[in-house]
C-alpha cells in the first residue's frame, strides 16, 4: 500500500507535501533557489519557470519570499505534478504557481517563446547508462537522462527566455564538460559558476551555474560555497541560505 503524502513546514508560511516513491526535495533544490533569487525583480512583477521541477521546491521556495513573482513549473510525473500543486494550496501561493504535466521536449508547444525572465533547472544528472538504477522508477527518471538530458534542457531554456535573460542550473561537477557543450550548441554563456563542497577536505559533489542567452564569453568563478564547517555544523553562509534563501559571496 503506497503511503499518504506527509506535510513538511519549510518557514513559517511555506509547507510543502512529500511523498515516498516520489523524489524528494534535497539541498540542491535549496541551494538552487537561492543561486536564482537574485534574479528576480525585487519590486516588479517577475516571471519564472522550473524545468525538470519535481516537486518544485526551488519554486515554492522562491514564491514564499518574492511576493511579485509568479512561477510556472513542468514535470513530466503526474504525482510530483499534483504534489506541488497541493503544496501551492496549503501554502496559499495557488495564484502566483502553475504546474505543467509534460515533456521538456515539448515546451515549444506547450508556452509561448521568450515568455519568462529566467528559467531555474535541477536535471537528471547521470547518463541513461552510468550508475546504479534505483529501483523506483521515478527516481531514476528523476536521476539519469533517460527522458531528457541536459541539451533538451538548454533548448527549452533557450525558447523560453529572452536575449540575455538567464538559466540557473544545478549540476555535477564530473559532467561540466557535457554541460559547456550543451550550452555552446544552443547559443548560451556559462557566465558564473559556483562549487559547491559538503566539506572544505572534501570533493565537490555540486556546482551551480549561471548561463545567459546569448551572451558574449566571460565566466566568472565564484569562491567555493562550504556547506558544513570543521564542527559538522552549517556554515554561516548555509545557514543563511536556510533563513534568508540567499547565497552571499565575500566577507
Amino acid at each position: 500500500m503506497q503511503e499518504q503524502p506527509k506535510l513538511e513546514k519549510v518557514t513559517d508560511t511555506l509547507s510543502v507535501y512529500q511523498q515516498k516513491g516520489v523524489f524528494f526535495y534535497g539541498t540542491d533544490a535549496v541551494l538552487l533557489a537561492a543561486y536564482a533569487s537574485g534574479a528576480v525583480k525585487r519590486n516588479s512583477q517577475s516571471r519564472g519557470i522550473e524545468l525538470c521541477s519535481g516537486t518544485a521546491f526551488a519554486s515554492l521556495s522562491l514564491l514564499d519570499r518574492f511576493p511579485h513573482l509568479s512561477m510556472s513549473a513542468l514535470e513530466i510525473n503526474e504525482k510530483a505534478c499534483e504534489l506541488s500543486s497541493m503544496s501551492a494550496r496549503e501554502s496559499s501561493l495557488s495564484e502566483r504557481f502553475s504546474v505543467t504535466c509534460g515533456d521538456v521536449k515539448s515546451a515549444r508547444s506547450l508556452f509561448s517563446s521568450e515568455r519568462f525572465d529566467f528559467v531555474i533547472c535541477n536535471p537528471p544528472y547521470m547518463t541513461a547508462t552510468s550508475g546504479k538504477m534505483c529501483a523506483d522508477d521515478y527516481k531514476t527518471v528523476a536521476r539519469h537522462e533517460i527522458l531528457c538530458n541536459i541539451s533538451d534542457v538548454f533548448a527549452a531554456s533557450y525558447f523560453l527566455l529572452g536575449t540575455g535573460a538567464s538559466l540557473f542550473i544545478v549540476y555535477r561537477p564530473d559532467r561540466l564538460s557535457s554541460l559547456f557543450a550543451a550550452a555552446k550548441e544552443n547559443n548560451f554563456e556559462i557566465k558564473k559558476m559556483t562549487f559547491v563542497f559538503s566539506k572544505i577536505d572534501r570533493e565537490p559533489p555540486l556546482v551551480l551555474c549561471e548561463a545567459k542567452k546569448q551572451a558574449k564569453e566571460g565566466l566568472v568563478l565564484t569562491e567555493p560555497f562550504i556547506i558544513y564547517g570543521s564542527d559538522g555544523q552549517y556554515t554561516e553562509k548555509m545557514r543563511r541560505v536556510c533563513e534568508e534563501g540567499e547565497i552571499s559571496f565575500g566577507k
